[in-house]
């Protein structure tokens, strides 16, 4: 089943694909890729400038106000223009601090729709941050691995250890935090950061005990949702891509197209990204009609996981030689979808997830 978009949804996709084209034609996507350019302050200034930093803010805060599927709208764009961008990390750092009440963090939600700041996230699972990992911060401070855009952003939301030893969920200024930058293959800049004692004392502290494990689950199935919704955008832009090619390949005097295997190969592309974008739309509106639900994500990332694998095949498959080379731009999004694939929960963990969800235990 393929389904639309609202007005209001509409207006959003035309506004961020009509700019995502100009601002970043394929020469800068490889320039990107090759080092070469970043995502400058100007960028940022203009995508915040469009709104798109506090989609998720309230209006009473100067944000947008929007919901999470109409917010999913730009995130989708960014992927189908494969643009590395702080949407999603910066609308889901908007997302948690309107849910905790302290009042410094409305404060920081105005900054954050205002855009005097870039506010970013910590990605890491709620599964795999237990007392024990490093990348829960102490009194004496301590490291948050793999943080998107670190190097923009003025401050980290991230799960804490409390003074107690109990959870805590924190806002970390990054003035004065060490950055060290990861090589990863998807073309979004990403850093350890090392936090001393002064950055812990400067801390705001938003949320503690089951608030802030709470709000650190909400953050997990949103970094997983978007990371999909994106995904999703990826592989319907190389589906689009490669439906072009093979109607305009010709092989034996004829489009490839013609031929009924490349038709079935076509079909199948067809049939893995609808489902997985009906299914990550789907698993996201679960979410914001009730937080605590969660299963649908966990399962439509197991699904997508595979789906993504399939993708990646047949678009190389279709594509034969010319998918290979780094001139042509099939590989800015099959780069993409491998890596996106596993970002925000690999297969292991959505199976152990999926399997919790529908409540079932191993037999004895």
């Amino acid at each position: 089943m393929q389904f639309g978009d609202s007005e209001a949804q509409k207006l959003l996709r035309n506004t961020a694909r009509s700019y995502l084209s100009e601002k970043f034609p394929w020469d800068r996507l490889y320039a990107m890729e090759r080092g070469d350019e970043t995502l400058t302050e100007a960028d940022i200034k203009a995508m915040a400038d469009l709104g798109w930093l506090g989609l998720l803010a309230p209006e009473s805060q100067d944000g947008g106000g929007l919901s999470l599927v109409e917010a999913a709208v730009v995130v989708e764009e960014l992927g189908y223009a494969a643009v590395p961008a702080p949407i999603a990390a910066s609308n889901i750092a908007a997302y948690l601090l309107s849910n905790v009440p302290e009042t410094a963090a409305q404060k920081h939600l105005v900054s954050l729709a205002a855009a005097e700041h870039l506010y970013t996230i910590n990605e890491t699972s709620r599964r795999r941050n237990t007392a024990g990992d490093n990348d829960t911060i102490s009194a004496s401070g301590g490291t948050v691995f793999a943080v998107p855009f670190a190097d923009s952003a003025a401050f980290l939301l991230t799960p804490v250890a409390g003074a107690d030893g109990t959870a805590a969920f924190a806002l970390m200024p990054l003035n004065g935090a060490t950055l060290d930058q990861l090589q990863l293959i998807d073309r979004l800049v990403y850093y350890d950061v090392h936090f001393d004692t002064a950055n812990v004392t400067n801390a705001i502290t938003i949320a503690r005990g089951k608030d802030a494990e709470e709000l650190h689950e909400r953050s997990d199935a949103l970094v997983t949702a978007f990371t999909l919704i994106e995904l999703v955008g990826m592989m319907k832009r190389i589906m689009e891509m490669t439906t072009e090619y093979i109607s305009n390949r010709v092989q034996f005097g004829v489009p490839i197209a013609k031929f009924q295997a490349a038709r079935h190969r076509a079909a199948e592309l067809l049939m893995q990204t609808e489902t997985t974008r009906e299914s990550a739309y789907y698993a996201l509106w679960r979410f914001q009609e009730d937080p605590s639900d969660t299963d649908e994500i966990w399962k439509t990332k197991h699904w997508a996981i595979r789906a993504a694998a399939r993708v990646y095949e047949i678009v190389h498959l279709l594509h034969g030689g010319v998918g290979v080379g780094t001139d042509y731009p099939v590989h800015l999004y099959t780069q993409g979808i491998a890596a996106f694939a596993v970002r925000g929960g690999t297969m292991n963990e959505m199976v152990t997830r999926t399997i919790e969800s529908m409540r079932l235990t191993a037999a004895g």
